[in-house]
Parts: structure tokens; C-alpha cells; sequence
């Protein structure tokens, strides 16, 4: 049944210690802010730009399966529907919020709001850019045996210390206000695993681009982090590193969110009835941390099991994506509204095939249109309501190009990140060189008006060390690419202490998916009334799940160790009994609702004008 290919993959993970250093590429043009006591120059600001982010947590891979399916473990049953069409594109020249051009709508005053946010004076200033510097860089360098003197001096690039430094001179600089509305509405949408420099280098990903455009964006990376993704999500949604919460690899663990309360747990708490929560996804250990935390849990989760038919989880993320344009078509403008939509769909294709890949480049395609939907839908509320969305666009790691593991180790293909804010406050076509991926639940809660708990990150409000590059969209691209291209590995100590973690901490993750693929075959074997053989399968279920839980006791208990000797503070051998798996049934999407019927979205360059959007079915 395939189970050989989890203890290759164990195996693999040794293999990939071994890695490099990032080269550094071209200067770009830039703008700095007006206020320079973040930024002294521009070159300053560039320089800070690749020292600015240390990274999140995560770990080895996201899937059970490397070779051929790469998806991600959900130890549940999946189906779901899904497919849609179409996707906004805006005139790449306009600096203004491009996918969402709006009218002026009337401000309503609120006892949550901080007063309007100040715009930043813009000084344009200009550095040659080498024209041949190339968008993506291939080969991320030397491995760091072959280069110490580069290693250390990259190491430094990404230092923690001056990331803090960068956010303490920040402060004193204009900070973004909070929405003067009484009801503020957010959404932030979660694609996993996608690399920001493979989508700038796809002009087909017009939607993606035309956000980047109207938002402050930092291509940020996570190095100095393990690239697991639950432990990256989880430093998403709670505003604390894995290192922190003790979120070591994708099994959930129920008890982390009793001690480290979710963006979903401080707004509830906050504002009960007066806030909707919302959680989209198509992965169930994201649906479980949303469900997180008893009364104070989302008020709404939809899990969007995958479907037979669909191989590359295409339709699957249109289905998530046709589940959020609906919630936000729905939104009642009387109440707050928080909504957060995961779509996993880039991330198993960057598995199953390698982030070089054609299939990596289509399904960051089609996660590009459902974008473009979702903003569709998001512009009609904003007209129809006179009010205003924060959108937040993040990731939580990259993809090596290669098939294999995909993630959970330091090369700077897995450790770069994004974070994009659109909305009130937040300037149009700015790089910001400080937001983190941890950053966003101290933000979310912010914009509510709300005071973020303990927490690792910062408030994007607070964060506004911008560079702008001249008014250019090639030179948008090529700077946020620039930027890219200067991340670098951690120090040597570091990148080997963080590879052991990801190997030690993947064992019992893939020994639960094991024994469940066992356990679910002896089910399965029992429930066809075979004479004598289903009894005997039926009795065997209690023992082999026995054993399978006493596997998971011993090798979580030296993960553990291990995770703590490598810097995770939070970890703990307690409990010790492997948690329950994610149980939540499918949903499916029914029909859109009259008000998107009417909406015309474009961009498709294959179809040269407007279409009506269409639901998965």
C-alpha cells in the first residue's frame, strides 16, 4: 500500500543537509518614505530589505506522499466539488489600489478606531538596475562547506537582533491607522507553499500582481525556522513561532491552543456576538486550528474535502475559493467580519512534481483566477455596503524546484515568504522590509481594535519601514525579485541544527499517517462481512492501533528532546498518547448567490474580454 515510500522519504531527509548560499543580485530602483528614521538612504533600506526577516517555523514535508501525489496528510476523509473561471485584471500603470478601485464611501466614526492613517511623503529616488539580472535565481549558491567566508557574511544578512532593530526605529515613523468604521472586515487569504518570485515571473498571474500593485508587500523569508507547515500556520494564525507554541510537525495538537490562543479565539473573545469568524480550507489541520479553543473557535468552519476527480487539487481550491466569494457575498455589514480562506492546491503540486514544474506553474495559475474572484466578490460588497475589506495575502514557505521533499529544510527556495496588506492605510505599491508571517495576528487584531496577546510578532501598523520603487511596474517586479534573490542560508550551527529537527520531528508524523493507512485497510477489510476474515480483521483493529500509538509514544518523546535541544522552548513530552485525528465532514458550495451573478471578471489573455465568473460545480 505504499507505506516504503514515507521511511524513503525519512531517508531522503538526511540527504539534504547538505546546502548553500543564495547570490546576491542587482541593485533595483526605489522610493523611500519621506519620514527616513526608519531608513537612512536607499541603500540602507535595500540593505535592510535582505536583513529585515528571519523566518517561521515549519518543518519537513507537508505530504504523505512525495512521488507521486505530494499531498498532505489529512488522516480524514476527503471530497468536495469544485472549478470556476475567469479573473480581474486592472491597467498595470494604475499605482492606485488597482484590483479594487473603489468610490469614496462614507467613513462611520468608531470608539475601535485610532483616527485616519497618515500617508508617508515619497521622495523617488533612482538606482541603475543591471538589466541583466536574471528573475529567478536557479541555483541558490555553493554549499556552505564550499564557501564559509559567503556563508557567514549571508548569514548576517537575516539576523533576528536587526530585523528588531529595523522595528524599534520603525515606530517613531507614521503609523497606519485603524479603519474609522464601526464593523471593520478583513480577510486573509493563506496559499501554502507558493514561491512570490515564481509568480512574479509568470505574467500570467495578473490578479496576484494587480494586488501587489494597490498593496504593501514584503518578500519576506522564514530562515532561521523549520518549513513544516503546521508549525508555520500555526505562527500565522497565533502570532507566535513554533519555537514558541511547540508545533514541531503537521500532526494537530489540540492542547497547543489552550496556552497559545488562535487570531479566532482573541477576536471572539473580544467581541463575541459583534464579530463574525470565519475559517475556508482545504486541508483539516487548518480547519482544526480554527475550530480551536472551545466557545472562542471560529463561528463558522467550512472544510473543503478533496475530490476523487481531481489528481492536482485544482477543482478542490476552486471550491475553497467559490466557498469564500459566497461568505463574503453573505457578510452582514452589521457586525465585524473576519474571514480566513486556506488553499492548499500549490503546495501539493509543488510536491508531487517539484516547484519548477508545469504543474506548479498551473496551479499557481489557477489559484491566480480564484484571486481574481474572490476580489470580484469582495469590490461588490464594498459597493454594495459603502465599506471597506483589509486584505492580507500570505504564505508559509517556499518549494524546492525539484520533486522530492519540497520543503522543511533552510535553502532559500523553502524559506521564502510573503506577506501583502491591501486596505485603508497601507500604501499602494510599497516593499515593506520588516512584516513577517507572524506578524498577521497581531495585525488581524489590531485592525479590530483589539490589544494582540503575548505574541512574537508585530503590528503591521506599526511596521512601515516602505520603500517604494519608482512609478514602474517592471521595476516593481524586478525589485520585489531582488529582493528575492538576497536571501541566504543561516549560519552553519544553525542549518545543520534545524535539518536534525526536521528529520527527528517527521518520524512520528509519518508513523501516525502509516498505522492510520493500516488501521483504515483492516476497517475496510472488516466491514465486508468475508467469513472468518472480517471477524479476524475486526478483532485485529484495537492491537495493531495499540501498537502503532506506542510507536508514536517512543519516537515523538526523542522528537521532543531533540526539538527542545534545537531551540524549541515550547516543546513538551506531554501528553503522551497521540492526539485524535481532525474529524469534519466535507462541504460542498452550493450556487452563487443573485448579487455575483452580475459580475464581470477578466484578465484571461486566452479569452480577451470580460466573462461571468462561474461557481464549481
Amino acid at each position: 500500500m505504499g507505506y516504503a515510500k514515507h521511511i524513503g522519504r525519512v531517508g531522503a531527509l538526511a540527504v539534504t543537509l547538505g546546502v548553500g548560499v543564495a547570490l546576491a543580485s542587482a541593485p533595483t530602483a526605489f522610493a523611500e518614505t519621506g519620514d527616513s528614521s526608519s531608513s537612512s538612504s536607499s541603500s540602507s533600506s535595500t540593505s535592510s530589505a535582505s536583513s529585515s526577516n528571519t523566518g517561521s517555523s515549519s518543518t519537513s514535508s507537508d505530504s504523505s506522499s512525495s512521488s507521486t501525489s505530494g499531498q498532505k496528510t489529512t488522516r480524514s476523509a476527503r471530497s468536495a466539488a469544485g472549478s470556476g473561471s475567469g479573473a480581474i485584471t486592472v491597467p498595470l500603470a494604475d499605482r492606485t489600489s488597482p484590483v479594487r478601485a473603489k468610490t469614496a464611501r462614507t467613513a462611520k466614526t468608531s470608539p475601535l478606531s485610532a483616527g485616519a492613517p497618515a500617508e508617508p511623503a515619497v521622495t523617488l529616488i533612482t538606482i541603475p538596475v543591471n538589466p541583466a539580472a536574471p528573475l529567478v535565481n536557479p541555483d541558490p549558491g555553493t554549499p556552505p562547506v564550499e564557501a564559509p567566508a559567503a556563508l557567514a557574511a549571508l548569514g548576517a544578512v537575516r539576523d533576528e537582533l536587526e530585523r528588531n532593530t529595523l522595528r524599534r526605529n520603525a515606530t517613531s515613523g507614521p503609523q497606519v491607522g485603524i479603519a474609522s468604521v464601526d464593523t471593520p472586515n478583513v480577510l486573509v487569504i493563506g496559499v501554502d507553499g507558493a514561491n512570490l518570485s515564481r509568480v512574479l515571473a509568470d505574467p500570467a498571474n495578473v490578479n496576484f500582481f494587480s494586488l501587489i500593485q494597490g498593496s504593501s508587500t514584503a518578500p519576506s523569508s522564514i530562515v532561521g525556522h523549520t518549513t513544516i507547515s503546521n508549525p508555520s500556520w500555526s505562527t500565522i494564525l497565533t502570532g507566535n513561532w513554533g519555537e514558541t507554541t511547540g508545533v514541531i510537525n503537521n500532526i494537530f495538537t489540540p492542547w497547543t491552543y489552550n496556552r497559545w490562543s488562535t487570531v479566532f479565539n482573541q477576536l471572539e473573545e473580544d467581541h463575541d456576538d459583534g464579530i463574525q469568524t470565519t475559517a475556508v480550507a482545504n486541508w483539516d489541520v487548518i480547519a482544526a486550528i480554527a475550530a480551536a479553543g472551545g466557545d472562542l473557535g471560529a463561528d463558522l468552519v467550512r472544510y473543503i474535502g478533496k475530490r476523487e476527480d481531481d489528481p492536482n487539487w485544482l477543482k478542490t481550491d476552486d471550491a475553497v475559493g467559490d466557498t469564500t466569494e459566497l461568505i463574503i457575498a453573505g457578510s452582514n455589514p452589521d457586525v465585524a467580519n473576519f474571514v480566513f480562506s486556506y488553499f492548499v492546491g500549490v503546495d501539493e503540486n509543488g510536491h508531487a512534481y517539484g516547484g519548477a514544474s508545469e504543474e506548479y506553474k498551473l496551479a499557481l495559475n489557477n489559484f491566480d483566477r480564484n484571486l481574481g474572484e474572490i476580489m470580484a466578490a469582495v469590490e461588490a460588497w464594498e459597493t454594495a455596503n459603502n465599506e471597506e475589506w483589509t486584505i492580507v495575502l500570505v504564505t508559509d514557505h517556499g518549494h524546492q524546484p525539484q520533486r522530492g521533499l519540497g520543503h522543511g529544510f533552510q535553502s532559500p527556495d523553502e524559506t521564502e515568504t510573503f506577506v501583502i496588506v491591501n486596505g485603508p492605510g497601507f500604501t499602494p505599491g510599497a516593499i515593506n522590509l520588516q512584516y513577517q508571517i507572524v506578524d498577521v495576528t497581531p495585525t488581524v487584531v489590531t485592525l479590530f481594535g483589539g490589544t494582540p496577546r503575548a505574541s512574537d510578532g508585530t503590528s503591521m501598523t506599526e511596521l512601515t519601514n516602505n520603500v517604494i520603487p519608482i512609478n514602474n511596474d517592471a521595476a516593481l517586479r524586478e525589485a520585489l525579485q531582488d529582493l528575492i534573490s538576497k536571501n541566504g542560508y543561516p549560519d552553519t550551527i544553525t542549518n545543520i541544527s534545524l535539518g536534525v529537527r526536521t528529520i527527528f520531528t517527521s518520524i512520528p508524523y509519518f508513523l501516525v499517517d502509516i498505522v492510520d493507512g493500516i488501521v483504515g485497510g483492516i476497517k475496510s477489510v472488516a466491514a465486508q462481512n468475508i467469513p472468518i476474515v472480517s471477524l479476524l480483521a475486526g478483532l485485529a483493529v484495537g492491537p495493531v492501533q495499540f501498537i502503532g500509538d506506542l510507536g508514536y509514544v517512543a519516537t515523538n518523546f526523542v522528537a521532543q528532546v531533540v526539538a527542545r535541544i534545537t531551540g524549541v522552548t515550547g516543546a513538551s513530552i506531554y501528553p503522551f498518547w497521540p492526539p485524535a485525528a481532525p474529524d469534519f465532514p466535507s462541504y460542498t458550495p452550493p450556487a452563487p448567490p443573485s448579487m455575483l451573478a452580475g459580475l464581470q471578471v477578466c484578465g484571461d489573455p486566452a479569452l480577451g474580454a470580460c466573462v461571468d465568473p462561474s461557481i464549481a460545480v
